[in-house]
């Protein structure tokens, strides 16, 4: 089943995103700051492990983690991302090994790859 997973998204986008999931049939969980430190299966299948700690950090971004799509319906989602303007700063696919990393790991390694990005083209 095709979920979006979305973290600190702008209460205006998040208005655009229920819209979109809606009319696309996708499932959206939209996850509390607090719940970071689960890991990105245990979020999926919307059973959190009761030994970590709630997390109360400064991450600031706002992300989408998408599961399950095929190519042609991220695509679609994409482009109705766009034409909406739903503005996030980090958009990521669910992959074997990122679904084993807590939400916070998955924030860091985004970060990371921005700043490579950056790097890349200056």
């Amino acid at each position: 089943m095709e979920k979006i997973l979305a973290f600190q998204v702008r209460e205006t986008d998040l208005q655009k995103l229920k819209g979109i999931s809606a009319s696309m049939r996708i499932k959206l969980v939209v996850i509390d700051k607090v719940d970071f430190r689960q890991t990105v299966n245990d979020l999926l299948s919307q059973k959190k492990n009761p030994l970590m700690e709630p997390y109360n950090g400064q991450i600031t971004e706002s992300m989408l983690l998408l599961h399950e799509f095929s190519d042609k319906r991220l695509d679609a989602l994409l482009k109705a991302l766009r034409r909406e303007q739903v503005k996030v700063d980090f958009k990521a696919v669910t992959t074997k090994t990122n679904i084993k990393w807590t939400v916070l790991q998955l924030f860091f390694e985004m970060e990371k790859e921005r700043k490579a990005y950056l790097q890349m083209n200056q």
